[in-house]
């Protein structure tokens, strides 16, 4: 099979449900609900510091606010009625395409898909808070929205290179998918022990045993009627968008909106934001795409987790051009939609703590800076990575390569 009866034979089978445009951010929004669960409470975290704003209003608001930015949109409201936020930095006046990248991909030209003339820069998706209870990269975009609109983050500090480098591409960012588990989720977990964290993250049954990481995922949506607290992994329905991937049934308005969002906007890469209880690194791509994309994609992973490692966010020197995950998710439904490169940034959501063995103790706790860090360096070389060379050449006979 070559590679064009191969993305071809993915995109085919991956029809995505028709989502209305997002909505203007003018005019009364709907109430919101009061959460379906308590939240979770640890006592003795300590109080965040001021830069560090991750709560469903803040992010509402500085999203409301923004002025700088030539496009807003709602593209979507989670069950609870939380609004989700995208803004656009760049020139994003072009006419919708004629064609999806399916049957584009199929096409005579690529312009059906890309227009004629095709957007002047690429198209760069920032995408943090999938997971509710993960706010690290959350905090990452409020500071780079905050940056964006006034020329320094909360912290009062300024990153012109980073600012240069998004002004090369048309940037969307969407400083948190998930309202609804940020709106149950604690500000942060930093300090907190590892079944903690896991208890936040992806809740506990009625017993009071973990669900677990693996064991979330055994439900889709999770029974919340068993539950005694969901975890800030799931949206109020108990779905975890992240894995809302199954084609022909995709069914969160979070997912449909963010898929729609690519599609419409022909994105070209994807940066989707998470956190783990480790060092932070960009995870290998899935295997699961084009072969000339998942080595790309892997080698920019290499490229960022060498500067992660370079900055001292983790001490472990990482290992280059790993083997990709044979996985389905989010992200590969980004590059059905749009023939995007996308990888997921892990930030830390406390320490590092090695691997192997489990349970091994911290070496180290994360300060609140460091926690959110990996947002910038990512970006950086993965933003230089695609100025170096073209994400995708979309050209009348290729999809990839120079």
């Amino acid at each position: 099979m070559n590679r064009r009866e191969f993305m071809t034979g993915m995109a085919a089978g991956a029809a995505l449900p028709a989502l209305a445009a997002g909505s203007a951010c003018a005019g009364a929004r709907p109430a919101v609900e009061p959460t379906r669960f308590k939240p979770i409470e640890f006592p003795g975290l300590a109080p965040r510091p001021d830069f560090w704003k991750v709560r469903p209003q803040e992010i509402a608001d500085l999203c409301a606010r923004a002025a700088k930015c030539s496009r807003k949109e709602i593209i979507a409201h989670t069950p609870l009625g939380h609004p989700v936020y995208a803004l656009f930095y760049g020139d994003f006046n072009d006419a919708p395409p004629q064609t999806n990248w399916s049957a584009g991909l199929s096409s005579t030209t690529w312009k059906n898909y890309m227009g004629d003339p095709p957007p002047a820069k690429q198209t760069f998706l920032f995408v943090a808070g999938i997971h509710g209870a993960e706010p690290e990269c959350v905090a990452g975009a409020m500071n780079l929205i905050q940056m964006l609109e006034t020329g320094a983050d909360f912290r009062g500090r300024a990153d012109g290179a980073l600012l240069d480098l998004i002004s090369r591409y048309r940037f969307i960012v969407v400083p948190c998918a998930n309202m609804d588990g940020r709106a149950i989720s604690p500000d942060h977990l930093r300090g907190l022990g590892w079944r903690d964290f896991r208890a936040a993250s992806q809740g506990t049954w009625k017993d009071g045993s973990l669900i677990g990481w693996r064991g979330s995922k055994s439900w889709f949506p999770l029974p919340l009627d068993k539950v005694s607290y969901p975890g800030g992994y799931p949206n109020a329905d108990g779905y975890n968008i992240m894995h809302d991937a199954a084609p022909g049934h995709i069914r969160t308005a979070e997912a449909r909106a963010l898929l729609r969002l690519a599609e419409r906007w022909r994105v070209d890469a994807v940066l989707n934001g998470h956190s783990y209880e480790y060092a932070p690194s960009v995870i290998t791509p899935s295997s699961i795409d084009a072969p000339e994309k998942v080595v790309r994609a892997n080698a920019i992973a290499d490229r960022a987790n060498a500067a992660i490692h370079a900055a001292g966010l983790n001490p472990r020197k990482p290992k280059a051009n790993r083997p990709p995950r044979g996985i389905i998710n989010l992200n590969t439904m980004f590059a059905l939609a749009s023939g995007a490169l996308a990888l997921t940034l892990e930030c830390s959501v406390s320490f590092d703590r090695p691997l192997k063995p489990p349970k091994v103790k911290p070496t180290r706790t994360y300060t609140f800076d460091e926690l959110m860090e990996p947002v910038f360096v990512t970006l950086r070389e993965y933003l230089a990575d695609g100025l170096e060379r073209p994400f995708l050449v979309r050209g009348d006979d290729r999809v990839f390569g120079d």
